[in-house]
C-alpha cells in the first residue's frame, strides 16, 4: 500500500520518505555492479554540498543534464533537487550549439555531459563537468567499454570526484513553490514546435504514487524495473527513475539498448516491469536470448511513444506467456504537458485497440468547434488533469481552454472516445494528410500496410500533389529476403480494401531501414523532408 507524501514533498524528500515501506535494499544495478539505496542518498547528500561549495548553486538556480541512463544522471537530478535548483534534462545527441542555447534559455549555472558526448573541448560558457560513464561499471563491462568507445568530452572538470568527498555546508533540503519549476523538459508541444516545459515537484509525485493504479499485481510483488528509455523523457524520468527511488526498487539502467545485451539484463537482472517504445520490444522479438528464456519474472509491459502494431502486441505477448509470464503488453497515452502517461491500459481496464482508460485526476473530453462530441465521433483530444505541466517557459501562451468549469489541454490529437470511458488514438493533428479537402489518418494507413507479410515498419506523409494538393507516400521496411513487388501488391491490396480511396498510398518507397531517433521512434519529420 503506498502511503501518503507530505503535501508540498519535494523529490528529494519523496525519494527519502519510502512511501511505500519497501525493504528492497539495492536501489542501481549497472552492467555488473549493484548499488544500495544508503550509499545512492550519500552521493546525493556529498554532490549537493559540492554542487553548493565549489560552484554556489542554490535555491532558484538551474542545473543542465545532457546525459544518458546512468547513476551520474540519477545522482545529479537529486542532488539539485535538493538544493531547491531547477534540472534542464536535454537529448544527449543535441549538438553543443544547441546545448549551449537551451542552458542560456534556462539561465543555468552549471552543465554536466558524458564523456561520449561529441562536443571536443567546446567552451559552454559556464562551468561543466564530465561524467565517466564507466566509472560505475562493474570490472569487465568498464573494461570493454573503455576498449570499445573513444572520450569525444574533453578538458572539462570530472565529475565523479564531486560525490567522493562531502564537503561544508552540509545543506538541509530546500522547498519549492507550487509555482517554482523543478525540471525543464524539451518538447514539440502540441503544435510541434519547439518548446521547453515547466514542472513543479507536485506532478511527479503525484504521478508515482498512482503505481497502483496501471500494476498488475500487489506493488509488494515487484522488485525491479528495467529502464532503458531516457531521463530527457518523461515517462523515463517520472516512471522509471523517479519511481523506483519512490518505491524503493531496483532500477535495472541501461544506457544504450542493445538487444542482445538487454535481453541479458532482463532475464538475469529479474525485471518485474519493462517500459519501452515499439521497435525496441520489435528488436527483442528477434534475440533468441530473450524469446527462449524464462521470463517469468515479468509482471508488466508498457509501450508507447508511436504507433504500436497490433501484429506486435500479438507476438509479443505469445512469446511472454510460451514463456511463463502472466504479463501482456499494455499501450498508454500522455504528453510532456502531463509530464508523461495519463491515460493506459491496465489489467484491470483494457480494450484492444485503444491507447487507454483514464487514470485517476484524468478526464477526457472529444471536441469540435468548440463543443464536446459523444461516444464514437472523432475530434480533438481535450485532457483535464492534476499532472498539468506549470506552463512553457518564457511563453505566454499555452494550450488550455476553459469549458465547463474546468481547464482543459488542447493536445493537437485527434481520437474517439467509447461508452465506457476508453480513448481511442487517430492521428495528430500537425501529422493530418489532406487529399483532395479530406482528412487522411496516417495512423490509419500505417495500421492497414502493418498487415501484409514481411512488413517490418511504415511511415505515411504527405507530399504536394498538382490536382490533389497532397498525397499519400508510404515508407516501408521489411524483412531481410522480403519480396518487395509482392509486398506492395499487398499493400495497395489491403489498403484499397481497408481505406477511403483518398488514403490509399499513391507512392510506396521501400527502405532497408527507416530512420529512428535516440528514443526508437520513427524520424517522420526526416521522411517528410525527402523530396
Amino acid at each position: 500500500m503506498v502511503k501518503s507524501l507530505p503535501s508540498g514533498a519535494t523529490m528529494y524528500e519523496a525519494i527519502l520518505a519510502n512511501v511505500s515501506s519497501s525493504t528492497v535494499q539495492t536501489a542501481i544495478s549497472y552492467y555488473g555492479r549493484n548499488y544500495s539505496f544508503d550509499r545512492v542518498f550519500r552521493w546525493i547528500d556529498a554532490l549537493a554540498d559540492n554542487f553548493s561549495a565549489e560552484f554556489g548553486i542554490k535555491k532558484g538556480d538551474t542545473v543542465t543534464l545532457c546525459l544518458p541512463n546512468s547513476p551520474a544522471a540519477l545522482i545529479a537530478f537529486y542532488a539539485a533537487n535538493k538544493l531547491g535548483a531547477a534540472v534542464n534534462l536535454v537529448h544527449p545527441f543535441i549538438p553543443p550549439e544547441k546545448l549551449r542555447e537551451s542552458a542560456e534559455k534556462t539561465n543555468s549555472r552549471l552543465i554536466l555531459v558524458y564523456d561520449l558526448y561529441k562536443c571536443g573541448s567546446y567552451d559552454f560558457g559556464i562551468p561543466t563537468l564530465v561524467s565517466d560513464s564507466s566509472y560505475f561499471m562493474g570490472a569487465a563491462a568498464k573494461v570493454y567499454y573503455k576498449l570499445t568507445n573513444r572520450r569525444t568530452a574533453l578538458g572539462y572538470i570530472p565529475f565523479e570526484k564531486y560525490i567522493q568527498n562531502r564537503k561544508n555546508p552540509h545543506v538541509s533540503a530546500r522547498k519549492f513553490g507550487e509555482n517554482e519549476p523543478a525540471v525543464y523538459l524539451a518538447s514539440g508541444g502540441t503544435t510541434g514546435e519547439p518548446k521547453i516545459i515547466a514542472h513543479n515537484n507536485r506532478v511527479f509525485n503525484v504521478l508515482c504514487c498512482k503505481a497502483e493504479e496501471f500494476l498488475s499485481e500487489p506493488l509488494g510483488n515487484y522488485k525491479a524495473l528495467y529502464n532503458v528509455l531516457p531521463i530527457f523523457h518523461g515517462f523515463g524520468l517520472c516512471i522509471n527513475m523517479h519511481m523506483c527511488m519512490l518505491m524503493r526498487r531496483i532500477n535495472i539502467m541501461c544506457i544504450k539498448f542493445s538487444a542482445k545485451m538487454s535481453a541479458r539484463q532482463i532475464v538475469k537482472g529479474k525485471a518485474n516491469i519493462l517500459t519501452g517504445v515499439p521497435t525496441m520490444y520489435l528488436k527483442l522479438l528477434g534475440e533468441k536470448s530473450f524469446t527462449q528464456a524464462d521470463l517469468s519474472n515479468i509482471k508488466d509491459v508498457y509501450v508507447g511513444g508511436d504507433r504500436t502494431p497490433q501484429t506486435l502486441i500479438n507476438e509479443f505477448n505469445a512469446v511472454l506467456k510460451r514463456q511463463g509470464s502472466s504479463a501482456r503488453m499494455y499501450e498508454g497515452y500522455g504528453l510532456t504537458e502531463t509530464v508523461t502517461v495519463c491515460l493506459v491500459n491496465t489489467l484491470k481496464h483494457h480494450r484492444e485497440n485503444s491507447i487507454g482508460y483514464p487514470l485517476s485526476g484524468t478526464k477526457v473530453l472529444i471536441v469540435k468547434d468548440g463543443a464536446p462530441l459523444p461516444a464514437g465521433e472523432v475530434g480533438e483530444i481535450w485532457l483535464d488533469s492534476d499532472q498539468f505541466m506549470l506552463g512553457y517557459l518564457h511563453e505566454q501562451e499555452a494550450p488550455f481552454a476553459e469549458y465547463g468549469g474546468r481547464k482543459w489541454l488542447k493536445t493537437g490529437d485527434y481520437g474517439w472516445l467509447d461508452e465506457d470511458g476508453f480513448l481511442y488514438f487517430k492521428q495528430r493533428i500537425k501529422n493530418m494528410i489532406k487529399v483532395s479537402g479530406v482528412p487522411v489518418y496516417p495512423s490509419e494507413i500505417e495500421a492497414a500496410a502493418q498487415e501484409a507479410k514481411g512488413v517490418k515498419k511504415v511511415c505515411a506523409v504527405g507530399v504536394p500533389d498538382p490536382v490533389k494538393g497532397q498525397a499519400v507516400r508510404l515508407f516501408v521496411e521489411c524483412a531481410p529476403g522480403t519480396d518487395t513487388r509482392a509486398a506492395e501488391e499487398e499493400i495497395l491490396q489491403i489498403c484499397r480494401r481497408k481505406l477511403i480511396v483518398y488514403a490509399v498510398p499513391k507512392e510506396i518507397v521501400f527502405e532497408e531501414r527507416l530512420p529512428v531517433n535516440l528514443i526508437g521512434k520513427i524520424d517522420r519529420k526526416s521522411l517528410e523532408e525527402r523530396k
